[in-house]
């Protein structure tokens, strides 16, 4: 982006162009313990990222004015902070281009764990590549998220 901007020519390439399936780019992490135990702080939390995402994806230069202000000692190019979040925007990584925030797609889940495990990439506790796919469905939630 910071190129671009400045003018200056770059390349790219999109890894799914070379047979890697679409991941997830963005998530929240947890421990089933935590969740057990802090269930409703975890609804609360995805509920208000949610709503800040939202408010990025609808305001993206008020979101990128919110954004320096919190952190003005080290995002000092608004041009670049704005351009940024308007990349995130259009590149649908902030929400889906059916409207989606927030939550996990299980197609996509499934589609990059078994092209993980089949390319020998899903190893056990020892280093040795795993022997079978996992379920890859008990891997994440969308209940936090306001789904299944």
């Amino acid at each position: 982006m910071k190129a671009e901007l400045d003018g200056k020519a770059q390349r790219a390439f999109r890894y799914a162009e070379f047979g890697v399936p679409d991941e997830h780019s963005t998530l929240i992490g947890s421990s089933q313990s935590y969740l057990d135990a802090n269930s409703a702080t975890a609804a609360v939390f995805v509920a208000v990222t949610q709503r800040g995402y939202a408010f990025a994806v609808e305001h993206p230069e008020a979101a990128a004015d919110i954004l320096i202000a919190a952190n003005a000692d080290v995002l000092t190019d608004r041009a670049l902070i704005v351009a940024s979040l308007e990349a995130l925007v259009e590149g649908h990584y902030l929400r889906t281009a059916e409207g989606v925030l927030g939550a996990f797609d299980p197609a996509k889940m499934s589609a990059i764990g078994d092209f993980m495990f089949e390319a020998g990439m899903l190893r056990d506790a020892n280093g040795t590549a795993v022997a079978s796919a996992p379920d890859f469905s008990t891997y994440f939630t969308n209940i936090y998220a306001g789904g299944d």
